[in-house]
């Protein structure tokens, strides 16, 4: 009797857990950064008057819907980043996120209420395209003899990507085995993309071709970029020999420029000096000149009317006499 009971009770537990929570099986999807992609969950049936709940590793809230006010709040971080589709489909749970970036890698969890408790994991696995650039370093007559009189340094640059990738170099198509090379990983802190660098020192005969090969596992794809002896460097990245060649014309336009034009500022500076110095100089000869001109006139009138004009002593002892006349 006593484990009849104990049966029963076990079952009625699993039952009303059943009932109240439903769980399907979890989804991958993956995305490109900086690009979108939508997180599917259907929720037919939903009660609409309950609360829909979008998470990031059952910690972050991405979004949260209040089913009973009708009101969408979104998680700090995904503002201007989300869209819900309810409004065209109350059957549509749906999560379209844009804008990836490397922090959107995880599992995401969408929960919401119909006959039950219902939630579903949809994995998000984030990935980014490497931009693949390779050089020659050292000089390529050295690297290039076909005599064994040298050896050049290539190097392979990898950048923007992700998850980590590795670095393979080929020669004619086939592995190099144990070649000499020094690796660099270096990892943006802001963007969570990976930098890869590669030097490879090698003896490179006429004819034959080195690969730098980029492997990215997330995005089961292989870059390469081609050398020889007998063509010019290929470049598949961002960079490129003609921006570079450009950047070195428009430093050296500046460094002209900048030379030629302090000696042409300082020149028409003086010009400009002496120029105003040769106006100042006649104007002080013509003003001197007027007054030069005005004394002689002066002097000329005197002359002409007979007498020098009296002094102030000669009029005071005229007055004098006059009144002692009187």
């Amino acid at each position: 009797m006593e484990t009849y009971r104990t049966h029963f009770v076990m079952w009625t537990v699993l039952g009303l857990t059943a009932v109240f929570i439903s769980a399907s099986a979890q989804s991958d999807v993956q995305a490109i950064v900086e690009q979108k992609v939508l997180l599917q969950c259907p929720c037919v049936k939903r009660n609409e008057k309950m609360n829909i709940y979008w998470q990031l590793e059952e910690h972050t809230t991405v979004l949260y819907h209040d089913g009973s006010h009708n009101n969408t709040t979104i998680g700090n971080g995904y503002e201007n980043r989300v869209r819900l589709f309810l409004n065209e489909d109350k059957d549509n749970c749906s999560l379209l996120l844009s804008g990836i970036t490397v922090a959107d890698n995880g599992v995401y969890k969408c929960s919401y209420t119909a006959n039950a408790y219902v939630y579903k994991n949809v994995i998000l696995h984030v990935a980014a395209s490497y931009s693949v650039y390779m050089d020659l370093v050292s000089d390529q007559a050295s690297a290039c003899s076909g005599g064994g009189e040298g050896s050049g340094v290539y190097q392979c640059k990898a950048s923007g990507g992700y998850p980590e990738g590795q670095i393979h170099w080929e020669l004619d198509g086939h592995p190099l085995v144990n070649p000499s090379r020094r690796d660099v990983t270096h990892l943006d802190n802001f963007t969570g993309l990976y930098s890869l660098t590669s030097n490879l020192t090698i003896e490179l005969n006429k004819g034959e071709k080195l690969q730098c090969v980029v492997e990215n596992t997330a995005l089961a794809s292989n870059l390469t970029s081609n050398s020889s002896c007998n063509q010019k460097l290929v470049s598949m990245g961002t960079s490129s020999p003609d921006k570079v060649v450009v950047a070195g014309v428009v430093a050296v336009s500046l460094v002209v420029m900048f030379i030629v034009g302090v000696p042409l500022v300082f020149l028409l500076t003086r010009c400009c000096r002496h120029e105003r110095s040769t106006k100042q100089r006649d104007t002080e000869r013509q003003e001197r000149g007027e007054t030069q001109s005005l004394n002689a006139y002066e002097n000329d009138s005197a002359r002409m009317c007979g007498a020098s004009p009296p002094s102030d002593a000669t009029i005071s002892l005229q007055l004098t006499d006059n009144k002692m006349e009187g």
